[in-house]
């Protein structure tokens, strides 16, 4: 009796830690030592934070790189004849918007991430306490 249920908990076990183990995020450092179900958890995590930071600092350089030309533009409008300025009008809401649109697709793809980071958190956190609690229930058992 005692055999079958330690076999299906191990059973259950290895079932739960196949997915964690085909969790690898691609594009990120795998060399580390972490070769468990922690360590490999922890390297996802930490690829998921790299991610976010780069999409942050990408989302930054993004936002500076239409500013400066929104500012050029600027610069051009105030020299500019009367007939050009319309133009040049056009052309700083044409890239406003785009900065607009910029920022928003990055605080998404952010948002996402990080969701994603505390879905992970919340799955681990489930596992853990199923499996405190399977093994509460298997010294009572006996």
């Amino acid at each position: 009796m005692i055999k079958t249920r330690i076999l299906s908990a191990m059973a259950l076990a290895s079932m739960i830690s196949m997915p964690l183990a085909q969790a690898q995020t691609s594009g990120c450092n795998n060399n580390t030592s972490g070769t468990d179900m922690i360590g490999r958890l922890a390297n996802k995590e930490n690829c998921l934070n790299n991610r976010v930071q780069n999409l942050q600092q990408k989302n930054r350089d993004a936002v500076e790189a239409r500013q400066k030309k929104i500012d050029d533009l600027r610069d051009k409008y105030t020299n500019a004849p009367e007939r050009e300025r319309e133009k040049l009008q056009g052309k700083i809401d044409e890239q406003k918007n785009k900065l607009n649109q910029v920022t928003q697709d990055r605080t998404k793809q952010i948002d996402q991430l990080r969701a994603d980071q505390k879905a992970q958190h919340d799955r681990i956190k489930a596992l853990s306490s199923k499996t405190r609690q399977d093994f509460r229930n298997l010294g009572r058992l006996n």
